[in-house]
């Protein structure tokens, strides 16, 4: 099943444990940490922190309002998004080992009230229809074979009106992309569309698209930000290499190099639920 490969290719094993491992060697104290404490390693998606932070300002949460975040991984942009905004946030997310070091953290930054986490499956979300007031997903639909299903889940729990901001890395012009990438190890379990194909899955599922934000341009003079850091001041001890383990720095070369090359697009679509 792709959901089971899915989730293999995420877990770590003992992912807890290496966290908290590379936060004391950063010299971060293990008590009384933030979400902006974990923020250089648990926004897995491109440009990490700094797209959450556009994510955030396009869906423009309100405090006591609730999110939905589909695809959560290990909670960084739901716990920062309520640090930072007051909503309340409820994660999903397909690995088991994910959603355990999701809770755990929210403990730690004192935001286990303000979050909540759930293994589930994003075609079949287990929340009542109508359930939250704004949602979002970051770099998840990439590993969907079924985007129509995924995005019409979305749209299910979502109340009329609700905002949701979908990242992704869209398929580019550039030719087929390189693997290994973050998502995926190879093209078994990737599964891009253009930016286009999107918007109409979208649409279809019951979504008005009102933006369609192509951030190539910042993905480049981000990624050449990073590796002029990295020459200048070595790797950083808190990255998401702790998460994605093994050849991680090459899949994040691949990554960089396909946005390069016109391979992959990362695009943000924000939407109004009809």
């Amino acid at each position: 099943m792709t959901t089971d490969k899915v989730a293999a290719h995420y877990t770590h094993g003992s992912l807890m444990d290496a966290i908290l491992t590379k936060l004391d060697e950063a010299g971060e104290s293990l008590d009384g940490l933030s979400a902006l404490d974990l923020a250089p390693l648990d926004h897995l998606h491109g440009r990490g922190r700094e797209a959450t932070d556009e994510m955030i300002d396009r869906l423009a949460p309100r405090a006591g309002q609730h999110v939905v975040d589909i695809g959560c991984g290990v909670g960084g942009p739901a716990r920062y998004l309520a640090a930072m905004t007051g909503a309340r946030v409820s994660g999903v997310d397909l690995t088991p080992e994910f959603i355990a070091v999701a809770a755990e953290l929210a403990e730690r930054t004192g935001l286990s009230e303000m979050t909540e986490f759930h293994v589930g499956d994003a075609l079949n979300l287990p929340f009542d229809d109508a359930a939250f007031d704004a949602g979002f997903t970051q770099n998840v639909s990439m590993s969907v074979p079924d985007k129509a299903r995924f995005f019409a889940e979305a749209a299910r729990v979502l109340k009329s009106g609700a905002c949701f901001v979908a990242g992704e890395v869209a398929q580019g012009p550039g030719g087929d992309v390189i693997y290994p990438v973050p998502w995926a190890m190879t093209a078994e379990i990737s599964h891009l569309t253009t930016p286009e194909e999107t918007a109409e899955i979208l649409d279809a599922a019951g979504f008005r698209v009102e933006g369609i934000h192509d951030s190539t341009d910042k993905a480049l003079a981000y990624n050449q930000a990073s590796r002029a850091r990295v020459k200048e001041q070595g790797p950083p001890v808190l990255s998401p290499l702790v998460i994605l383990r093994e050849n991680g720095l090459e899949r994040m070369r691949n990554s960089a190099r396909n946005i390069e090359q016109g391979r992959a697009i990362p695009v943000e679509f924000v939407c109004i639920r009809s």
